[in-house]
């Protein structure tokens, strides 16, 4: 009788416990670890994964990123026996090599598709639009959309002088007051 109870109870707690409301994304982009959050109202949709030894990633305001976006801010040392880092400090106590310092940039107002990996030292630029699964071995220019493995540019979203208005703008900086008080700036089409 005491082994049914038991498990009553660790039902009951099963029970209990997934019915707690769970957080759905968007999640908020915060300044942790090797995350450097420069501006506000950026999210992520979930596995948002940043790693390489000795690297930093800076993330502008107004970003949307995707699921199973993964920011890598180092390579492995190809030109030593072992290739695994935690070799050296296993075995040697320090690494043959000095780790470099490296910084992979999101600047505002990007859109990156679901399931995109950007290599090292990479910088975004403002507006840009990546595609679901591209993978990022360059530089992309503000409001550039591009996609593909290498990723490549596919076309521009507004002309050159939208593109510097916009820069010049710099709305992202604005306050929530200002971009409320400029709704005509926000909700006209830049493209007709």
């Amino acid at each position: 009788m005491n082994g049914i109870f038991h498990r009553l109870r660790i039902l009951l707690y099963f029970l209990k416990e997934n019915s707690k409301p769970k957080a759905q994304p968007p999640y908020p982009i915060r300044s942790q670890g090797q995350i450097i959050s420069k501006g506000r109202d950026s999210v992520q949709n979930g596995n948002f994964v940043v790693k390489g030894k000795g690297g930093v990633l800076e993330i502008g305001g107004f970003c949307a990123l995707g699921a199973n976006v993964t920011v890598i801010l180092s390579n492995h040392y190809y030109d030593y026996p072992a290739i695994e880092f935690d070799f050296y400090k296993k075995y040697f106590g320090k690494y043959p090599y000095k780790i470099e310092q490296r910084k992979n940039i999101i600047e505002n107002d990007v859109w990156i598709g679901d399931n995109v990996i950007i290599l090292p030292e990479i910088t975004i630029g403002t507006g840009a639009i990546i595609g679901a699964g591209a993978i990022v071995t360059k530089d992309v220019p503000p409001y550039a959309i591009v996609g593909g493995n290498p990723a490549k540019i596919l076309k521009y979203r507004f002309s050159k002088k939208v593109i510097d208005e916009l820069l010049e703008s710099k709305w992202w900086e604005w306050d929530d007051e200002k971009i409320v008080q400029n709704s005509d700036f926000f909700l006209r089409n830049l493209n007709k």
